[in-house]
């Protein structure tokens, strides 16, 4: 055998390598989809957030929650049923379309609170106007630091708005129109962007908004002090990391059926508490309105639930209350009310 057909180091010459022999893989499982969250319509920033002087410049303000009166020991208090008979229209679902949610938040807790005096305190003297909180949502990202166009705000300067400027009602021969748009009520993305510049709102609605401020404005500690605050007929902002939801949809449990909520994902929202009531399955629970539209589907409807709502159980309201939950009042404190129901 010559040099050339010498076989190289740990070659065997006509004896080709055959690979060896690898059992096939275990079948691979589909990856999990989670829904689409809509990305989109996240925007309440904590107020933690926030340079410590504005910090501080707003908790300054705050009234400490009381009402001025014994605590009422009620099973329920719907405060949403009010809305639509002073609105003459179904007032419910909105739909935001860009991160406003914490204007659109604000928009159901001022459509509350001057329904509940008009409709259930009797004075007929006064007319319900559909509150342009738009303008507010710019307001309360100046107020923020939040400069220019943009998504997102924070609850605080929100609330805080809703005291210093004020909330106008909407002017139809302004250019802040709503619509119908898949059985909701909206603003539209267009209008929520051009009014999210607080710096350069479209129409100066100061001297008007001047004429409709809040007066009291309290953080709530824990699930009784919300139970009150609806009890007396004033209305509730929530704003916490507490909402996510793997699926938009909720389903309908106990007897009678509502749409109990739970928290099995994390973002932050700002939404409404417009009531509660004691459920014979899941005891007190708390009606939250939400700004997605139909997104969460169709109420039973035995508690007369609007669109785009759905209830959460006290152990859940006393979680978020660790963050963001403000109460309003149009009276310097919060006065005991007897609040007549039979509308």
């Amino acid at each position: 055998m010559t040099m050339e057909n010498q076989p190289k180091f740990g070659e065997r010459k006509n004896n080709p390598i055959v690979p060896p022999v690898v059992p096939p893989a275990p079948p691979v499982e589909p990856p999990v989809v989670e829904p689409e969250m809509p990305s989109s319509k996240f925007g309440w920033l904590p107020i933690e957030s926030q340079p410590q002087e504005l910090q501080d410049k707003f908790n300054a303000k705050l009234v400490p929650f009381q009402i001025a009166g014994p605590p009422l020991d009620l099973n329920e208090s719907l405060l949403y049923k009010v809305v639509n008979k002073a609105a003459g229209y179904e007032f419910f679902p909105w739909d935001q379309k860009t991160g406003s949610c914490v204007g659109q938040g604000a928009l159901a807790v001022m459509a509350t609170l001057q329904a509940v005096e008009i409709i259930t305190q009797r004075q007929a003297f006064e007319e319900w106007r559909l509150p342009f909180i738009l303008y507010n949502y710019g307001q309360s990202r100046k107020r923020g630091g939040l400069n220019g166009e943009g998504e997102g705000s924070f609850g605080s300067s929100m609330a805080e708005s809703l005291n210093e400027d004020g909330c106008p009602p909407l002017d139809p021969s302004h250019p802040q129109p709503i619509h119908q748009q898949d059985g909701s009520w909206t603003f539209g993305a267009k209008a929520e962007m051009e009014w999210s510049n607080g710096n350069k709102p479209p129409v100066d609605l100061h001297e008007s908004a001047s004429k409709f401020k809040v007066k009291s404005t309290s953080k709530l500690k824990n699930s009784e002090e919300v139970k009150q605050a609806l009890s007396n007929g004033y209305p509730v902002t929530i704003a916490s990391s507490w909402f996510g939801f793997s699926d938009l949809k909720v389903k309908p449990s106990g007897t009678p059926a509502v749409q109990l909520a739970s928290r099995n994902q994390s973002w932050g929202h700002q939404q409404s508490c417009l009531g509660f009531t004691t459920h014979p399955d899941f005891g007190l629970i708390f009606l939250i309105q939400n700004s997605w539209g139909n997104a969460h589907g169709t109420p039973p409807g035995n508690f007369g639930e609007p669109k785009g709502s759905y209830w959460i159980k006290a152990k859940d309201m006393d979680r978020i209350c660790l963050e963001e939950v403000f109460s309003f009042s149009n009276f310097d404190g919060y006065p005991a009310r007897t609040v007549d129901w039979s509308i």
